[in-house]
């Protein structure tokens, strides 16, 4: 009896993974340049075989956010271009994967298009037109401290090492548990490390709604094991939801929305304290096997993130 049980369980999670695994969330990442050191997982591609599966994800964003308060000030005028390359396999009823990111920071080309899609549609458009177009800054202070000062050019981010296993599935319903640990590789003169073992823990759920249509739900915890150059919170919540839509066989609409709790301690200022994101993309699923996806995720919750990111990722098994 128990081995039938086993048997249709692992039948039953095979058969989720295979006609669900294209409708996987996002890999969406507040990409905040002053708290990029804060470990925040991301979505992950579920996989229904022990096939290698690599990953190439490209963040192009940009933002302008001048704040200050009777104990902090910062100045953020950057573009930034993050590539994130993953690995993953599946052995058994385990998902593993390993990430690491690169990021280049510089003045960039974006301003006079954000501007202007600012202006053709009625947005506000907050600090921009205090700033000089196309400049660079990057700056932050507290009362009483030394300003730090984050220097263009590239920088290596932190290794993820995650692990995720089925909790439950069923031919519509997956459970999932995930944990994670963030390594000290990231140079946090750059802000993109913290110098710290980070960890984190979450719950992913996947139900399908109908044949076309497919939702996705994550929530976690994530606990810094440092600060580097500036005070992150020790706790931060996160999650995210996504809706999926197979149109065709080689095209999904996808709408995700990602929200995380405050990243620096003792912030008043809104871009470092939470966050709401919303995703809106599509993916294009060739027939070799590899799939592309592109995305452009806005801050809802203005001036608490970018002001605007472009998402560009390929996925490819073996």
């Amino acid at each position: 009896m128990h081995s039938s049980l086993h048997t249709l369980l692992t039948a039953g999670t095979a058969y989720l993974l295979a006609t669900a695994a294209n409708a996987d969330p996002l890999a969406i990442r507040d990409q905040t340049p002053l708290t990029r050191a804060q470990y925040l997982p991301v979505g992950a591609a579920t996989k229904s075989d022990n096939a290698w599966q690599l990953d190439a994800q490209l963040a192009w964003s940009n933002t302008v956010n001048v704040g200050a308060t009777t104990q902090e000030r910062l100045v953020v005028d950057e573009e930034s271009t993050e590539l994130t390359l993953s690995a993953s396999r599946r052995v058994g009823a385990w998902q593993l994967r390993a990430s690491v990111p690169v990021v280049q920071r510089s003045a960039g080309v974006l301003d006079g298009f954000i501007d202007g899609w600012h202006r053709a549609f009625g947005l506000p458009q907050g600090a921009r037109p205090t700033v000089p177009r196309n400049a660079y800054a990057l700056t932050y202070q507290r009362l009483g401290s030394a300003p730090v000062l984050v220097a263009s050019g590239a920088a290596l981010g932190d290794l993820q090492l995650e692990a995720g296993r089925t909790l439950m599935a069923s031919s519509q319903t997956m459970l999932s548990a995930w944990a994670g640990v963030e390594l000290p590789t990231g140079d946090s003169t750059k802000l993109m490390g913290n110098g710290a073992v980070d960890a984190a823990a979450w719950l992913t759920w996947q139900h399908t709604l109908a044949t076309r249509w497919t939702m996705d739900a994550r929530a976690g915890y994530s606990r810094s094991g440092g600060d580097g150059l500036l005070p992150l919170a020790r706790n931060v919540g996160f999650g995210s939801a996504t809706l999926s839509w197979r149109s065709t066989r080689q095209l999904e609409a996808l709408m995700q929305v990602d929200a995380h709790s405050a990243l620096l301690r003792g912030s008043d200022l809104p871009m470092l304290r939470e966050a709401v994101q919303l995703t809106v993309g599509g993916r294009w699923h060739l027939q070799s096997g590899s799939v592309f996806e592109a995305s452009v995720v806005e801050d809802i919750q203005v001036n608490h993130s970018p002001d605007v990111s472009f998402q560009f990722g390929w996925r490819w098994a073996r």
